[in-house]
């Protein structure tokens, strides 16, 4: 699962890239618009400048901003930056491989080897969606539910 921060971060870059070219987003705006902890937001903002996608000016006029263009960023990029990785076993990480301790030798593992589909297929999937692109909101999960026991 991604961590609390690599979603808070998501939807932080969601936001700023709705408001790309505006000029700076006040924290207290992306804190209140996304639910998120303001003291928490401004140690993710200062990870992803670090990082050279986000901007910021001080200052009473001052914020956020995308330093990179929305259709430069993919999510790919943004979940790397937060996790390091894609991979849901150490052993599948192709940036970050760490063999598994109790484990079998990784020629004879099949966990590894279904793994190592799994993060590649997600990276296929999560590299092809940029941040300029248009994600709509899908019904709850208990809508869904209703639906598929109302045969809708």
């Amino acid at each position: 699962m991604l961590s609390q921060k690599a979603r808070y971060a998501i939807r932080a870059m969601q936001h700023l890239a709705d408001r790309y070219g505006e000029g700076p987003v006040q924290l207290g705006e992306i804190a209140k618009a996304q639910r998120i902890p303001a003291n928490f937001l401004t140690t993710i903002l200062s990870e992803l400048g670090r990082s050279g996608v986000v901007d910021s000016q001080r200052g009473r006029d001052g914020g956020y901003w995308l330093a990179t263009a929305p259709d430069a960023l993919t999510y790919g990029d943004l979940v790397r930056m937060m996790r390091g990785s894609l991979a849901l076993v150490p052993c599948a990480s192709r940036n970050a491989h760490e063999r598994c301790s109790n484990c079998l030798a990784e020629d004879e593992c099949r966990l590894r080897a279904l793994m190592l589909k799994v993060r590649d297929q997600t990276a296929e999937l999560l590299d092809a969606i940029r941040l300029s692109d248009v994600i709509q909101p899908l019904p709850s999960f208990e809508e869904l539910l209703t639906e598929r026991s109302s045969g809708a």
